[in-house]
């Protein structure tokens, strides 16, 4: 009788600790040495309770990682509207459709790293995980640099207008066709945004998408580039006058080259500059 109760008590331990989830232990994340720059393409909103925490998460991976990640802020549709409190409206229709053109997705904040596939049926490429964020962006600066991209931007202070000029050249033979989507994204925004339960008066609003100077999903760059052959790309962008916006100390151009399939939008190489001028 007496070996019989220690048999129950040794199985029911056993499966009290089959049924514990217990966490593997995860080191620091090296920085790999690589002329390597991700994309990370945030979904977030004014008016999304979670974002909040999308928003810590990215500034720890940009402090984690420094000049090895761009970051843009897309604020959309779903939960971006400004709150009562808002001053500003962070949307635009070419935000919309690319918050569309990343779907599916599960909610916000949600985040892709250079567009890769996720093989979930229900986030195709930007994850809902904030915990994943960080090795997604280490898997993507793991892999091989194949594409050189040089950007310079600069403000002309006679017509206010921002000044851009890419150049991409290819460290190997690149099949297929590519696209390149450039990006203006403005920091240090101070409004208001919801977080939980509240809305907070005083919130800093970092690398939020304020213009394209390409088509939201990109133009044609090349079609099977040859190692070593440059292209050059120069675009012109005049912001609009808006009190407390626009403020060019805090506008950055990010520069994305990506592949232009339907079936297959992988961000390649990326480049990102503060204005000079």
């Amino acid at each position: 009788m007496r070996n019989f109760s220690l048999y129950i008590i040794l199985i029911t331990f056993l499966s009290l600790n089959s049924c514990t989830e217990i966490s593997p232990e995860i080191g620091e994340a090296s920085i790999p040495s690589t002329e390597r720059v991700v994309l990370l393409e945030e979904l977030t909103g004014a008016s999304c309770p979670n974002c909040p925490k999308g928003t810590a998460a990215v500034e720890a991976i940009l402090k984690k990682f420094p000049g090895k990640v761009a970051a843009v802020g897309i604020h959309g549709k779903f939960l971006s509207e400004p709150t009562k409190k808002s001053k500003y409206d962070f949307r635009f229709k070419e935000a919309e459709n690319l918050e569309n053109w990343l779907r599916p997705w599960l909610g916000k904040p949600a985040a892709t790293v250079n567009r890769v596939e996720l093989g979930d049926p229900d986030q195709k490429y930007a994850t809902v995980v904030t915990g994943q964020w960080e090795s997604m962006v280490v898997s993507e600066l793991n892999k091989p640099h194949r594409l050189s991209v040089l950007l310079d931007a600069n403000y002309n202070q006679t017509d206010k207008s921002i000044e851009i000029d890419v150049t991409t050249i290819p460290l190997e033979d690149l099949d297929g066709s590519y696209n390149i989507t450039v990006y203006i994204t403005e920091s240090k925004i101070i409004d208001a945004q919801i977080d939980g339960n509240v809305i907070k008066d005083v919130f800093e609003h970092n690398h939020v998408l304020r213009a394209f100077t390409t088509k939201f999903d990109g133009d044609a760059l090349a079609t099977n580039m040859k190692k070593g052959e440059s292209i050059k790309k120069k675009y012109v962008f005049t912001p609009p006058i808006v009190e407390g916006l626009w403020v060019k100390e805090n506008l950055e151009v990010v520069v994305a080259v990506h592949k232009s399939s339907s079936n297959d939008r992988e961000v390649i190489q990326t480049a990102f500059k503060k204005l000079k001028g």
